[in-house]
């Protein structure tokens, strides 16, 4: 029995976690289970729950929290922008589906058992997370890494990463506030999106050329330490605003990745991430205990039919809408079952927060082994890309595709080669635009004080009640992207505010070509002088209302044009930055 009293147990207690790591992962690879799998078990064997070699788990919760904030890093590092430009809106069509039909009939299926509104979404959301790491296994086993079908499942793998990464964002939230009502979560989810815009825009322009700059100092290790500081200086950052820590350390790692440097600093992570990765895992098993596992494994089994068929037919579905063959929906379908790392992530925060039951461990632990062992069953018995045969009656695979079918019949008067990638390019536009119109918003809400200041100040926006000056200010701040969600309507709008600025404007200093930033200051010294003159220096020479209130109707005119222009340039460059990250192909395919 293992307990912390000094450094030299501290050395015993790892190297007793790192050895029986080891002898894990061995067996697990002879009995062909990931490795995951392997270190669980060894935590309970080695666990307060088994023999008690080691029982100081507050020391090993620390690592494991690390392991945490690594793996989330490592997941970031490791999103390929450029592969996820390629498939574009399409593999996002084909995630939201399917994902969708996971957590619905995950959370209906936890409802229904007895767990309560938090626990069921805890449940949906450990039921739709695929395991990428063994996935990728997988799909070099099978040899269909490199096919369109393993390119399509890699990136709807990343997609459903960034859903969990979500998911561990708003559910702490959710639990504080002790309700899972819609507006305690929307406004959780506008605070984070917020925050990862905001991050993101400004962090791909810095980031990687911080990295370029140290890399350039001759230090070999300066790079991979930067990297390090910067991914828990944010996931700190986050948490300091009441965030998850893993939106912090994920976002660095995404904006790490579109560094040139990104190969080097991830070879370099990815041996870190291991090691307290195992630690993290190994902590899980402490948490379980075989007696709990049999004692849930009767309350488990509807969750785990569910949790595999959910899978499958939300993935079957899901890629047959966007145009695959039954062939390749039912390999996807397949290749998408197995659950792990994020998984056991999700459901230890859910016991960190007191959210859940101490059951949903094992539960998860039940459902990671059955989602794992019956691919070869699932395999020999529907028809794959590898192996068309199919034991399963063809007629049941047609009913699954009867929602590609009516789908298609949607879109019979579009042209069918395009009309996915339209739909595609349709999301991506919507999903970028409700983006910036959440971050807008919440920008607007949380300078509630500023603008209430603002008209408190300048006397000249008093001609408007409050309430009115605020819905002013609100649509100013979003009407561009709010258009924009119809189409070229923002384009339209944008075209507009530059023929106007042309004809208005007299001088070279206004009307010469400006850069965003120097476009944006001279709206703002322009409000300034406009409302000063009218608010002060007008009333301090005249008190003749029919001069002051043409003033004032003119003060409140100027600002609000310099106000929409202002957010129309905001929310462009916000809108070419996300376009830039996420789906630039894809736009510029539908400018062509």
């Amino acid at each position: 029995m293992v307990n912390i009293t000094s450094s030299v147990e501290f050395m015993l207690m790892l190297t007793i976690l790192l050895g029986s790591a080891i002898l894990g992962s061995l067996l697990a690879r002879k009995a062909r289970l990931p490795s995951v799998i392997g270190f669980i078990l060894v935590g309970m064997v080695i666990g307060p729950y088994g023999f008690k070699i080691v029982t100081d788990v507050q020391i090993v919760n620390i690592l494991a929290d690390i392991g945490v904030i690594l793996l989330v890093f490592v997941v970031g590092l490791e999103l390929n922008i450029n592969r996820f430009r390629r498939v574009g809106g399409v593999a996002l069509v084909g995630a939201i589906v399917e994902i969708g039909v996971a957590f619905f009939l995950g959370f209906i299926a936890a409802a229904a058992l007895g767990f309560n509104s938090i626990e069921a979404i805890y449940i949906g959301g450990i039921i739709s997370i695929t395991s990428t790491a063994i996935v990728l296994k997988l799909l070099k086993d099978a040899g269909i890494l490199h096919t369109r079908e393993g390119e399509f499942i890699i990136v709807v793998s990343i997609v459903e990463d960034i859903f969990s990464i979500i998911l561990l964002v708003i559910l702490p939230g959710i639990v504080k506030s002790g309700t899972a009502d819609l507006f305690s979560i929307g406004l959780i989810i506008a605070q984070s999106v917020t925050f990862f815009v905001i991050t993101l825009v400004i962090g791909l322009k810095v980031v990687p050329r911080l990295i370029e700059y140290v890399s350039r100092l001759d230090l070999d290790e300066a790079p991979l330490l930067l990297a390090i500081v910067m991914g828990f200086g944010l996931a700190l950052f986050a948490n300091y605003l009441g965030l998850s820590m893993a939106i912090g350390a994920f976002l660095m790692g995404m904006m790490i990745a579109s560094s040139p440097r990104a190969g080097v600093i991830t070879e370099k992570v990815v041996p870190l991430r291991d090691l307290f990765g195992t630690v993290f895992f190994i902590s899980i098993g402490m948490l379980i205990s075989l007696n709990a596992i049999l004692d849930n494994l009767i309350i488990s089994l509807p969750i785990v039919v569910v949790a595999i068929l959910s899978k499958f037919i939300g993935n079957f579905i899901a890629t047959s809408i966007v145009g695959y063959s039954r062939d390749s929906a039912s390999t996807v379908g397949i290749m998408m079952m197995p659950r792990g790392e994020l998984s056991f992530v999700m459901a230890k925060k859910g016991m960190d927060l007191n959210a859940t039951r101490e059951s949903i461990m094992p539960i998860t632990m039940i459902i990671s082994l059955a989602s794992i062992f019956v691919i070869p069953l699932f395999a020999r018995a529907l028809p794959t890309i590898v192996d068309p045969r199919s034991i399963v009656p063809i007629r049941l695979l047609n009913i699954l595709e009867v929602p590609a079918r009516v789908t298609r019949g949607i879109l019979k008067n579009a042209q069918q080669k395009n009309s996915i990638l339209r739909i595609g390019r349709i999301f991506s536009r919507l999903l970028i635009n409700i983006s910036i119109i959440v971050v807008m918003i919440t920008i607007v809400l949380l300078s509630e004080g500023l603008i209430s200041m603002l008209y408190n100040t300048f006397s000249s926006f008093n001609i408007l009640p409050y309430s009115i000056f605020r819905i002013v200010f609100m649509i100013g701040v979003v009407i561009y992207p709010l258009l924009n969600i119809l189409g070229r309507a923002g384009e339209i709008i944008d075209a507009i505010f530059e023929a106007v600025q042309r004809r208005i404007a007299r001088y070279p200093v206004v009307t010469r070509k400006m850069d965003h930033l120097h476009r944006v200051i001279r709206n703002i010294v322009v409000s300034i002088v406009v409302l000063v003159i009218t608010s002060f220096v007008i009333p301090s020479l005249v008190t003749n209302m029919e001069i002051m209130l043409p003033a004032s109707v003119a003060a409140v005119v100027v600002f609000v044009y310099l106000l929409l222009d202002t957010f129309i340039v905001v929310n462009r460059r916000i809108e070419k930055s996300l376009i830039d990250i996420l789906v630039k192909e894809d736009y510029e395919n539908d400018a062509q």
